[in-house]
């Protein structure tokens, strides 16, 4: 949080000295002083669709601006060192009004083409094949195990579950994509919906306000066992706000697992307390090896919302299988690029510490509602068993 805190303050430090110059005296400094009060004023109503609008325009023109400017910046420095002289100002208002008029053009051809792009997403199709099980008696799990479902199978059948995560629903998100994904799954008709995390970045009250509870119910009906669902960081901004975003997710059909597990038919879940909310709520998350299914028949499946892996010092058995979504693959140019330096698994399906983990670039989008260079995704898994 505190490297966040001091990357976005170095940025904002940069893009004032940069927009500065491409005006004499004050009236440069009051253009960028401008441009800095309107990126927090854009946060601060960021549940109005003027403030959402600001922070989406300003978060891509910043992405887009420090692209330019550090070289830029890295240039003169260069050229103040060898000729040991500063840049004519002259010369320096005519270089950065062309600077700041191509990050600004640049962003404007980015919404063109990732606002329409991210109106739509792709559903991609995977199988994955889980191990038969023995039936063996696991040890008694500890606090946080919640058992819906004491039916021991012989061996499970298999199974399919439509995944999505990052939904992200504030006044910019459209309503008629919910409405597709409803669409979507009824037509495949899972036997489980797993949700992995990040609602909305409004309050619980907007949504019933909205009628985004209705819709909602209508998704969470379309799982013939069971909608699953966990928390992200984006719900300890909400749960800060004064809503409950477990409780409404329960109210309109989601089994909500806050760092708990819960066998539920074919298979057992266990879902983490995202790191964020967990932070926020001035707790520790529950030890993986305390939330061990009791169960041996049926497949353990993981669901934490950031793909950081496993915890170091667990050492118990493995889940079968483990899915995150928050990362959004970069969204858009430079974060296309910049994510697979972030995380170890950025998109799609791999290995983290052991598991066979899938990543989600999730539905829709924080802040900017801009896709390049990325999908917008939903998840098709069918679960079959191993001879």
């Amino acid at each position: 949080m505190f490297i966040f805190l001091f990357i976005l303050v170095a940025g904002l430090v940069l893009i004032y000295a940069n927009v500065s110059p491409v005006a004499p005296g004050k009236k440069g400094k009051l253009i960028a002083l401008g441009i800095l009060v309107s990126i927090f004023l854009g946060m601060f109503f960021r549940d109005t669709l003027f403030g959402c609008a600001v922070v989406a325009f300003t978060s891509v023109w910043l992405c887009q601006a420090l692209l330019f400017y550090i070289p830029w910046d890295l240039f003169r420095l260069g050229r103040r060192m060898v000729l040991r002289k500063a840049m004519p100002p002259r010369m320096l208002m005519l270089a950065s009004r062309i600077l700041f008029l191509a990050t600004v053009l640049l962003t404007i051809g980015l919404f063109a083409y990732g606002v329409p792009h991210n109106s739509h997403y792709v559903l991609h199709e995977t199988t994955i094949k889980l191990p038969e099980y023995a039936n063996v008696q696991q040890p008694q799990a500890e606090a946080g195990t919640v058992q819906l479902d004491s039916v021991q199978q012989a061996l499970p059948k298999s199974f399919t579950a439509v995944f999505f995560s990052d939904v992200h629903v504030d006044p910019l998100f459209r309503r008629a994509k919910l409405e597709r994904m409803i669409a979507s799954v009824d037509s495949i008709a899972p036997d489980y919906l797993l949700f992995g995390g990040d609602l909305a970045d409004v309050s619980t009250m907007q949504l019933d306000e909205w009628g985004y509870d209705s819709l909602f119910r209508q998704l969470t009906s379309k799982a013939k066992i069971a909608a699953v669902a966990i928390n992200g960081n984006h719900e300890s901004m909400q749960e800060g706000g004064g809503s409950d975003p477990d409780a409404w997710m329960r109210k309109v059909g989601f089994v909500v697992l806050d760092d708990s597990s819960a066998c539920i038919g074919q298979a057992c879940f266990t879902g983490r307390t995202d790191f964020q909310v967990a932070r926020s709520r001035g707790i520790e998350r529950v030890p993986l090896a305390s939330l061990v299914p009791n169960d041996s028949v049926r497949p353990w499946i993981l669901m934490d919302h950031q793909p950081k892996g496993i915890e170091p010092e667990y050492s118990g058995r493995l889940p079968d299988f483990a899915l995150s979504g928050h990362t959004h693959d970069g969204q858009f140019f430079p974060g296309t690029i910049v994510i697979n330096f972030v995380w170890r698994l950025a998109f799609g399906e791999g290995m983290l510490d052991g598991v066979r983990w899938l990543v989600s670039a999730g539905v829709d989008c924080w802040g900017p509602p801009v896709r390049a260079g990325s999908d917008a995704d939903m998840w098709v898994i069918r679960f079959t068993f191993a001879e």
